[in-house]
């Protein structure tokens, strides 16, 4: 193998997910989605609690498994 041909393998590879990075990702929205079932679950005396009213916690269980973003609350959803 050249060096030139080494060079573009090492340049290309990083653009490629490693199957570790694809099984955390699977990983990280399976538990989010299961958190936000579970915060579903809780009552207004918990919610409160935790400074969360049931519109918080029906916006949170609306959002898809791989959104792993904090949402600011009291600015919309971003």
């Amino acid at each position: 193998m050249s060096a030139r041909t080494e060079s573009r393998l090492r340049v290309a590879s990083p653009a490629l997910p490693s199957l570790a990075g694809l099984w955390d990702g699977l990983r990280r929205a399976w538990v989010a989605h299961r958190t936000r079932r579970q915060l579903m679950e809780l009552d207004e005396h918990l919610l409160h609690d935790l400074g969360l009213s049931r519109a918080d916690v029906h916006r949170e269980a609306a959002r898809a498994p791989w959104d792993l973003d904090p949402v600011q609350r009291g600015r919309g959803t971003a």
